[in-house]
């Protein structure tokens, strides 16, 4: 599986800087929604929705009045969603190999939406293929709205895209359907001008929108099935006393051994607020170690302190005290999923 970042980067702090606080951003590595058995080793994509020709699918509600714009027709957006995502199950590497079968299974004659495939259909596409399993699209809906508001002084203009997606996952081996999902996402735009038009200008048009629906779809399943690198963002406090800046050099020059000592220091004899800096401190230099258990312990505490009657931290300290706490739990809570699914972690 191929990582975007380094999922443990502790950033170099500036040590003379006004600030009393840096904040550090590296990826985390998040489990996927389902855990594919480890015996599927390669899936096959298939078509299998009911073609989607609605006569109300791009709405447009403009100074009060409704407009339906019928005519719009994205015949693409299925294929746009599958091509989406084998590019991103490539991207990822979790799979050996991600097929895509070119037959369309449930046409106009069959007039079932929703349909799922047979088992006799599943066998043939994994034996056609050499593949363990069929990822099958049973279903795809879009549509937009467009809404345009007089606000007096200018015209106010928004516009969403919406979809529906139905998966169903497949094994050829236990002959189970280890998964079905509905997805639902919305794409949204704003805009503002002095007229109807200048106000919408903006805007891509409704194919376009449609398109990049079924492209942000695509790519976003992915994190159903597959692990994947999330964004996090840690602050670690350089102030409060002069304990703090020898932390933070030894933290320089990446001894977070020596800065946990002097942070352990302050917290066994600091202030409530002094505390909760330290303690943050430490679980963010225990998280970047892999001790995820100790990490949520000091998080914790980094709340627990500053919650304390007495000398407490500001409201946005202790905010961010809660969500490192409610973070570190989620994290430690995902360690086996992420073992089941990817094997033990380093």
């Amino acid at each position: 599986m191929k990582s975007r970042h380094s999922l443990y980067v502790l950033l170099v702090l500036l040590l003379f800087s006004c600030k009393s606080y840096e904040e550090m951003y590296y990826d985390v590595l998040r489990p996927a929604a389902y855990s594919v058995p480890p015996a599927i080793k390669s899936v096959v994509i298939v078509d299998n929705a009911f073609p989607f020709n609605p006569d109300n699918a791009h709405i447009a509600h403009v100074l009060g009045d409704e407009v339906r714009l019928d005519t719009v027709r994205v015949d693409t957006f299925v294929s746009v969603i599958i091509s989406q995502l084998k590019k991103e199950l490539d991207y990822r590497r979790f799979f050996d190999t991600v097929y895509i079968d070119t037959l369309q299974y449930n046409t106009v004659s069959d007039r079932k939406p929703y349909r799922s495939l047979t088992w006799q259909q599943v066998a043939a596409i994994c034996e056609r293929h050499n593949a363990d399993a069929v990822l099958s699209l049973d279903g795809a809906e879009y549509g937009t709205s467009v809404s345009v508001q007089d606000m007096e002084v200018e015209y106010y203009a928004t516009m969403d895209v919406r979809g529906l997606v139905y998966w169903r996952l497949f094994d050829k081996f236990s002959r189970d359907i280890l998964y079905a999902y509905p997805q639902r996402d919305t794409l949204y735009w704003d805009g503002v001008g002095q007229d109807v038009t200048t106000s919408v200008v903006s805007f891509p048009s409704l194919k376009e929108a449609t398109i990049e629906l079924g492209n942000y779809l695509g790519a976003t399943f992915a994190d159903q099935l597959v692990p994947f690198w999330e964004p996090v963002k840690r602050r670690v406090y350089l102030t409060g006393n002069s304990h703090f800046v020898n932390a933070a050099e030894w933290l320089s020059k990446d001894n977070r051994y020596e800065a946990e000592k002097l942070w352990g220091f302050i917290y066994e004899h600091g202030n409530s607020r002094e505390k909760g800096k330290a303690a943050n401190n430490i679980a963010i230099s225990l998280e970047a170690r892999g001790e995820m258990k100790l990490a949520v312990e000091w998080a914790y505490k980094s709340y627990e302190a500053f919650e304390m009657k007495g000398v407490t931290g500001t409201a946005d300290e202790r905010q961010v005290a809660k969500k490192l706490y409610v973070d570190m739990v989620r994290r430690y809570r995902d360690i086996k999923k992420l073992e089941e699914q990817i094997g033990g972690l380093q």
